[in-house]
């Protein structure tokens, strides 16, 4: 066959940048009679790399029939362990996901990567020849904001202007997101190539409408026939209109089978995500890419167990807002579908704040809560674990004000007793005020506790 030059450049950036693989590295690609060609550009652009390459055909006729009643050989099995980096670039069909857990199960170790491509199409390469320092940036810029944010407002609008709000508690660190950037580290799963960013509202907090005018899963939405969600203390009360083709494909082919099997959670706002990959250029129906069109937002019904939440459902039903808006804490991140991240708004300088009504103006003491840490160049680091894996960092304050929050945690005994604020000025050389204002935010990241 032959091979597209965008096609193979995406292919590289999926093995180099996404998998972070380099020369003489293994890699062990599953295929099955649908991926065959995403395969095989994936393998070329291996051996260009000088990265040996292992490509394992499992028929979807044998995936079918994994774990239930049949399992991979036992060499299969060894020689994927082995390697460097596992690929799984095979059909997304439902009746396949007990394989395609399968393979995450057995396969996962402690220095493995493994890259997830369910239903991939060549066409799916192109998703990865994208700018990738960009998309990491805004994928980690929405999760600094989605962290300590508190209230999250969706806007949508209709086709004939009119406006929709949904209102939503985010929790304010007590619920993290994952910035899902397509980068896998060791001991880590993730899809490839991908481009979000997203969370899990606090249960019971959604309120309000949102217009679904992008895709939902099966069907892209057309003209005139977008549909509005009504939610109440987090769960949908109703969907108007009723009667066009978008709420009855959504209602024959998510809602009634969710009932069928009596499932009493379909209806709850189970997550909120911004797409950030620019290479997903239309959409198709397919949730898998849909929902990292930049540009774009999506929510969906159901389980969100499995990023942090609480709710048990039998289905997950992600749905594309196109050019929407997203305001945190008062904030806007995205405008009408454009970034619109204003680092100084969230990266604050310590000079900027006011100790007026803070408990820092008159606390005496302060210890350490106990939440990680880490420090880069002097400067102070929280550290987020949304779920197993995953891990990620971000500055305290700007660049002054992160030098100053390490020099003071620094000084703060690890223990339970902690010290008081006289003596943690003095010891770090820092006056009183400076001191007070920097620990004002020191708290609002949950690092210390005064009292």
């Amino acid at each position: 066959m032959e091979i597209k030059s965008d096609h193979l450049s995406g292919a590289k950036q999926i093995l180099q940048r996404c998998l972070g693989l380099s020369k003489n590295q293994s890699l062990v690609i599953f295929v099955d009679e649908t991926t065959i060609s995403v395969g095989t550009v994936i393998s070329e652009a291996a051996d260009l790399l000088g990265i040996s390459q292992t490509t394992i055909f499992v028929p979807v006729s044998l995936q079918r029939k994994i774990p239930a009643e049949s399992d991979l050989s036992l060499i299969t099995q060894e020689i994927a362990r082995e390697a460097r980096a596992v690929l799984t670039c095979v059909n997304g069909s439902p009746e396949c996901l007990p394989f395609r857990d399968k393979l995450l199960e057995s396969l996962w170790s402690a220095r493995t990567r493994i890259g997830t491509m369910p239903g991939a199409t060549l066409d799916v390469l192109e998703l990865a020849n994208i700018d990738f320092d960009q998309l990491i940036a805004d994928c980690h810029n929405i999760e600094f904001a989605m962290a300590r944010g508190h209230t999250l407002e969706f806007i949508s609008t209709t086709a004939d202007g009119k406006r929709h709000v949904l209102k939503v508690d985010i929790g304010g660190w007590e619920r993290l997101p994952v910035a899902s950037d397509g980068i896998i580290e060791d001991g880590v799963w993730g899809n490839v190539p991908s481009g979000e960013t997203y969370i899990a509202p606090i249960e019971g907090s959604g309120e309000g409408s949102v217009v679904i005018n992008g895709s939902i899963p099966g069907l892209v939405i057309q003209p005139e026939q977008e549909i509005i969600l009504y939610f109440e203390k987090g769960s949908l009360t109703r969907i108007e209109p009723q009667d066009n083709p978008t709420a009855q494909w959504l209602d024959q082919t998510q809602i009634q089978k969710a009932i069928e099997k009596k499932d009493l959670n379909w209806s709850n706002l189970a997550e909120i995500g911004i797409g950030t990959n620019p290479g997903v250029k239309q959409l198709t129906g397919n949730m898998l890419f849909d929902e990292k069109c930049a540009g774009t937002t999506h929510l969906a019904l159901g389980l969100n167990t499995f990023m942090g939440g609480t709710i048990k459902a039998t289905i997950h039903c992600d749905m594309v807002v196109k050019s929407p808006s997203i305001i945190i804490n008062g904030k806007t991140i995205l405008d009408h579908g454009r970034m619109h991240f204003v680092e100084s708004e969230w990266h604050e300088n310590y000079e900027q704040i006011s100790l007026e009504g803070s408990p820092a103006r008159e606390t005496a003491n302060v210890l350490r809560s106990g939440t990680e840490v880490d420090f880069y160049g002097k400067r102070l680091q929280r550290i987020l674990r949304p779920e197993p894996g995953r891990v990620s960092t971000c500055f305290v304050g700007d660049d002054d004000t992160s030098r100053l929050a390490y020099a003071l945690y620094a000084n703060i005994p690890p223990d339970d007793k902690g010290i008081s604020i006289g003596s943690l000025a003095r010891k770090s050389e820092i006056d009183d005020e400076t001191t007070r204002r920097v620990l004002h935010i020191m708290q609002d990241y949950s690092l210390i506790r005064l009292y």
